[in-house]
């Protein structure tokens, strides 16, 4: 059994907590500093409570990092100063190449860097959510979740290749999220988005039912997707393509993170939100 620590146990992090718990392991959280709901979650599911980062660090020979893309470094600093000589799991939603600066920042410190990405929604059913993983250490950091109903797959010993395919694979998934809202409101402002939707019928795509369903799905997870594309148009330039289609996606979601608290907001309320702001 291993103590691994996890920084920080929001919706997502919370699930790999429970899968690593269920391999056996003592799963820990630092609770200074942080929000009643993270409390509540953390204790919810049993995770034992170090109070502070420092003794996350000294007390876990594991940290699982999931938060926001633009704190990842800052973390990453945090826990190398504390002198973590341990296996540091990055699991965020970032470019390869700012995982090549988080992987350098704690090995500098003296820890060790496993690189992941996580594809799928928090993990709580069986085969629906994959943490993809690569670095040397990457089937240790796998053995944590073997019993629970998080699947990982190693991809190699490459620092940033867990990075890499989650960036390539979210490109799609919610670049062309970002791509359909966007069409949609061009054609509102056009004054054609009735007759767009009656020529999607006429295919096989399934856009036309789309357009007719709620956005609850999207708007309350936008304001994460605004920095994921953004890392995803940096992962594109890095690779010698062009990143501004997903720097646009990070606009189009920025335009609707305010729909975040609505229960299922309707098509028309994101077109709203979409067109407002392009006046």
């Amino acid at each position: 059994m291993a103590r691994i620590g996890v920084l920080h146990p929001g919706s997502m992090g919370i699930s790999l907590a429970v899968s690593a718990q269920a391999t056996g392991n003592d799963v820990c959280w630092a609770s200074q500093g942080r929000g009643e709901q993270t409390r509540k979650r953390a204790e919810e599911h049993g995770l034992t409570d170090l109070g502070s980062v420092v003794d996350l660090c000294s007390q876990c020979e594991g940290i699982i990092c999931i938060c926001p893309p633009a704190g990842t470094e800052a973390v990453g600093r945090e826990v190398a100063g504390y002198g973590f000589s341990g296996l540091y799991l990055d699991a965020n939603a970032v470019s390869p190449g700012r995982a090549e600066r988080i992987a350098a920042i704690i090995e500098d410190g003296g820890g060790q860097f496993v690189d992941g990405g996580v594809i799928g929604g928090p993990a709580w059913e069986a085969d629906r959510t994959v943490l993809h993983l690569s670095g040397k250490r990457a089937e240790d950091v796998a053995a944590w979740f073997r019993d629970g109903l998080l699947a990982t797959n190693v991809l190699g010993v490459g620092r940033t290749e867990a990075s890499a395919l989650k960036m390539c694979y979210a490109a799609y998934t919610k670049g062309t999220t970002a791509l359909f809202y966007s069409i949609l409101a061009t054609s509102e402002a056009l004054g054609v988005r009735q007759a767009l939707v009656q020529q999607w019928s006429q295919g096989s795509s399934g856009l036309a039912e789309r357009a007719g369903q709620g956005a609850g799905g999207v708007t309350s997870k936008a304001w994460r997707w605004i920095d994921e594309m953004l890392e995803i148009s940096r992962t594109f330039e890095e690779a010698g393509q062009p990143g501004g289609f997903h720097a646009s996606a990070s606009e189009v979601f920025r335009r609707i993170e305010d729909l975040r608290a609505a229960q299922d907001p309707s098509v028309e309320a994101v077109l709203e939100a979409l067109m407002t702001e392009g006046q």
